[in-house]
């Protein structure tokens, strides 16, 4: 891989890893904030999926984010990222399709790019950190990453 790469490889596991560092912070910081978040999509939810996915939803978050900051794991940190967006996806796009008038709930008062209710801004803005996330899975972490220097020091010669 180029340093090019690297550098921009860097950059996105660093922002990635970052964003959902702080999703994270704000669901653990008010997890009753985010029960009713999870509560207020009006999936139908039994109690206790919506209670475990009030707790299980930002740990995950916290070991994919520090996974991607670090370069650990990069392939599969970003996968997880990407199937947690797919689950936030299907959501989102349930909501609007039922007309419900809420807010994500993702990032507590803080707003990545779109403000107001969920709508179609918000579709847009996970389907961006997908393919973001998307270039992690194909390309790796690049050279500035815990991964590399795994690999690196596995092809040493003792």
């Amino acid at each position: 891989m180029t340093g090019s790469f690297s550098l921009v490889a860097l950059l996105l596991r660093i922002g990635l890893g970052g964003l959902f560092l702080l999703a994270a912070f704000y669901k653990l910081r008010d997890p009753m904030t985010f029960a009713e978040a999870v509560m207020a999509y009006r999936m139908g939810l039994p109690d206790a999926l919506t209670q475990l996915a009030t707790y299980a939803v930002p740990w995950t978050e916290v070991f994919c984010g520090v996974a991607l900051v670090l370069g650990l794991w990069t392939r599969a940190a970003a996968a997880v990222f990407i199937a947690l967006i797919g689950v936030f996806l299907v959501g989102i796009i349930s909501v609007i399709a039922r007309d419900l008038n809420i807010t994500c709930g993702c990032f507590g008062k803080f707003k990545l790019y779109c403000e107001g209710p969920v709508g179609w801004c918000k579709v847009g803005e996970n389907l961006a950190l997908s393919a973001l996330a998307g270039v992690l899975l194909v390309c790796g972490g690049g050279r500035i990453s815990l991964d590399s220097a795994a690999a690196r020091l596995a092809k040493k010669p003792t």
